[in-house]
């Protein structure tokens, strides 16, 4: 994972999407319109194949100074390819 967050909109971020406000720039309503619930980098940056990783985590950081998105936490229900969803125990049983 590239960072230990995930982000999601706000109150304002859904408003500004819903409203295709002038004042936010057309590329940011885009990136704040692909955010439908949490959702980690990684996930996002394979939908912005234009962008590096680098470059995603930039805008993202941009647009939660603007306020159009909040940064939380990684959970672990956000754990991204479930190693602690599972042991090898559970494996070796549901193989049985």
């Amino acid at each position: 994972m590239a960072n230990g967050r995930v982000y999601r909109r706000t109150p304002e971020g859904t408003a500004a999407w819903q409203r295709q406000d002038p004042r936010v720039p057309l590329e940011y309503r885009r990136i704040v319109g692909l955010i439908d619930g949490d959702i980690h980098p990684d996930n996002l940056r394979a939908r912005l194949s234009r962008f590096s990783l680098d470059e995603t985590l930039e805008l993202l950081d941009e647009l939660v100074a603007r306020g159009l998105l909040e940064a939380v936490e990684a959970a672990e229900h956000h754990d991204l390819d479930f190693t602690n969803s599972f042991g090898l125990a559970d494996l070796r049983k549901a193989a049985g």
